[in-house]
């Protein structure tokens, strides 16, 4: 282990956006009581580097929190040059989405251990990829599964894994096409009784950074948080008091959302669709979470509704 301090006192968190800003924000609050803890960020060079607008106004707040920027390119450097960047660092949370494109988190977590980095927080905040296995519709899914298998495959570098379900607002988005607010309608996905886990960005933040400094420390384990889950029945009832109106229901079964698949293969909605339209692995009952064994509250499903009327 490169550090003797139970908490790992130098800590990269990679990338800046909806959910790497919440955990430098979490991880910035907690780290006010233990002094010797240094934050820093993986930003690209531009972002690293911006003069106006909102990158410049998101590096002036990683300034006030006392977080030091690093530039790199999670696509662009190779797994050489990103070890040497991860090196210096005891943790590495991993906060960069899918947005480098197929095989990006393969070559984070070689370039990880590479660096013999003590402790890694992956890209793993979504899902149960065990349960879901390979073959689900979505190749990005397939690699979460991958990433597990190295890191499973070594002692070297300690990993903690946050599993959160979606993000709320994903839930919502018109993109997934399961709740659609101008027809008043709610797909279930492959069945009503199906179930889906979320948890907002904000919560994850908070819930990660509670995470990294409990004691006794997670060691290579999975850690299920919730911020809700629900059924699609549920959903449709949650939306019938939301709108104050009857909901359509339409159930979308699976065989017609392989169909969709199939015929729109550049469909990203569709292919999450398919994806959730299963019966375990995306759900979780939250009495079973650390937040709720915690007696920490988070947002639900009918909370987050409500924070959208009032905005």
């Amino acid at each position: 282990m490169k550090s003797e301090n139970k908490f790992l006192n130098t800590v990269l968190i990679l990338g800046a956006g909806e959910l790497g800003l919440q955990v430098l924000r979490a991880m910035s609050y907690k780290a006010q009581k233990h002094s010797d803890l240094k934050i820093s960020v993986l930003l690209k060079k531009e972002a690293a580097n911006a003069v106006s607008g909102p990158r410049r106004a998101r590096l002036d707040e990683l300034m006030k929190l006392g977080i030091s920027v690093v530039e790199g390119d999670l696509q662009k450097n190779s797994i050489e040059e990103l070890s040497e960047i991860f090196d210096p660092f005891d943790t590495v949370i991993n906060c960069s989405g899918f947005v480098g494109g197929p095989g990006t988190q393969i070559k984070i977590t070689h370039s990880v251990l590479r660096a013999a980095v003590a402790r890694y927080f992956p890209w793993q905040f979504g899902v149960d990829y065990d349960v879901v296995g390979k073959g689900s519709g979505q190749q990005v899914w397939d690699e979460q599964l991958e990433v597990r298998h190295l890191l499973r495959g070594q002692n070297a570098t300690e990993w903690v894994i946050v599993s959160t379900g979606i993000f709320t607002s994903y839930l919502f988005d018109p993109g997934f096409g399961v709740v659609d607010a101008q027809s008043k309608t709610v797909f279930g996905l492959g069945d009503w009784q199906h179930a889906v886990t979320l948890t907002t960005p904000e919560n994850i933040g908070q819930l990660t950074a509670d995470i990294f400094f409990h004691q006794p420390a997670f060691r290579n384990e999975i850690v299920f948080i919730a911020g809700d889950t629900l059924t699609y029945r549920e959903l449709a009832d949650l939306m019938q008091i939301h709108w104050n109106a009857e909901v359509n229901r339409k159930l979308l079964v699976r065989k017609q959302l392989e169909d969709d698949v199939q015929h729109n293969p550049e469909d990203a909605g569709a292919k999450y669709r398919l994806a959730f339209s299963r019966p375990d692995g995306v759900a979780w009952s939250k009495e079973k979470t650390f937040n709720y064994l915690q007696g920490i509250e988070t947002t639900t499903a009918s909370q987050w509704l409500a924070k959208q009327r009032a905005v």
